[in-house]
């Protein structure tokens, strides 16, 4: 649910109730994992997948009485049979979601306005939804939210004991799951930092490449010296636009830890040295910088000569992006949003596997 944040609080904070549906099981092969979340707005328009094909058109059907009814649902599907062949749901396994109306009144508001602040400032927060014995039914569902030391508080199950050993169960998540304490169940999604963006430079490529990394969660901030480039006519929501006096000290008021990401796009040479030499100080956990090998060649002799040294240098990506064939500025930010992607899921499994250590 963490790349939906903006879209659900953007929703609620403009007065627009949703469904949320949520993979909250997969037994066996499935098109999504658990956790992969889509948003149904009224008028049946989505955002985000859980699966696509009979699964989410029967998420939108169910959405329907769901925003009459105000309620929830659980929908299972089996994609085991041989008969499910023809239907296109051949993966093999068992899923189930969760779908939930979400209505824009103010405590609902508060709740997701609170989480996409926590994932702004780089917080881990959990959001736990208590799962009625019933499969459907009225009424919202019990949100209850933990940052790092809260707990949770009684809720209607009624017990302190339950309360207790949900909070240790939650802290010890590595992600989004489906957690049962006795006879009782909840959901817990995991918000995290999907990554900030910086971008030096506001030209083509800079452009192009803020419009995709949005898309696949990375929150964005665009930096350059030249206001014409730099401005919210040419970068939208969720965009940051900041304007420069120069380059030089460019990353201050800037806090950089391994989850953000550095592309240098700047409009010359000198521009992308005065910059990388600045992020190379930083603790970024990827820095990557446009141009050829011999322009790369040409500053990192550059930066070796002003004391820098060739294991700081080996950090780089440079030449930027994934190795394909590329000539537009839109083509070259597939290639640049790829590699983010790419280091960005490297970054979670080795969170996950220290998470289990």
């Amino acid at each position: 649910m963490t790349d939906l944040l903006d879209i659900i609080a953007g929703l609620l904070g403009r007065g627009e109730d949703l469904v949320l549906a949520r993979v909250i099981s997969v037994k066996g092969s499935g098109p999504r994992h658990v956790g992969s979340s889509m948003v149904i707005r009224r008028d049946g328009g989505i955002e985000g997948t859980v699966g696509g094909g009979l699964i989410e058109a029967a998420a939108q059907k169910k959405a329907v009485d769901l925003f009459r009814e105000k309620g929830f649902a659980r929908l299972s599907f089996d994609m085991t049979g041989d008969d499910l062949t023809a239907a296109d749901m051949v993966c093999g396994g068992k899923l189930e979601l969760l779908l939930e109306h979400l209505p824009a009144d103010k405590a609902t508001s508060e709740i997701f306005a609170g989480l996409l602040s926590s994932r702004r400032h780089n917080h881990r927060s959990f959001l736990v939804t208590t799962l009625p014995a019933a499969d459907k039914g009225t009424g919202p569902l019990e949100h209850r939210v933990l940052m790092p030391g809260s707990t949770c508080a009684t809720g209607s199950d009624g017990s302190a004991g339950i309360s207790g050993r949900l909070t240790d169960m939650v802290h010890g998540l590595a992600g989004s799951a489906l957690v049962e304490i006795e006879d009782h169940q909840f959901w817990v999604d995991l918000i995290l930092n999907t990554g900030v963006l910086y971008l030096f430079g506001a030209g083509h490529i800079s452009r192009e490449v803020n419009d995709l990394a949005a898309r696949v969660g990375f929150m964005t901030v665009v930096l350059d010296d030249r206001a014409e480039f730099a401005n919210r006519e040419r970068f939208g929501q969720p965009a940051e636009v900041v304007v420069l006096k120069a380059f030089d000290d460019c990353f201050t008021g800037l806090k950089l830890d391994d989850d953000s990401y550095v592309v240098i796009v700047t409009r010359g040479h000198l521009c992308d040295k005065v910059v990388l030499e600045q992020a190379l100080r930083t603790n970024a956990g990827y820095l990557g910088m446009i141009g050829s090998n011999r322009k790369r060649d040409a500053i990192y002799k550059a930066l070796l000569s002003d004391g820098f040294t060739a294991e700081q240098l080996e950090k780089v990506h440079c030449p930027i992006g994934l190795k394909i064939d590329t000539e537009t500025p839109a083509e070259i930010a597939v290639s640049i949003v790829g590699e983010l992607i790419e280091v960005r899921a490297q970054k979670r499994k080795w969170n996950v596997l220290a998470s289990r250590q």
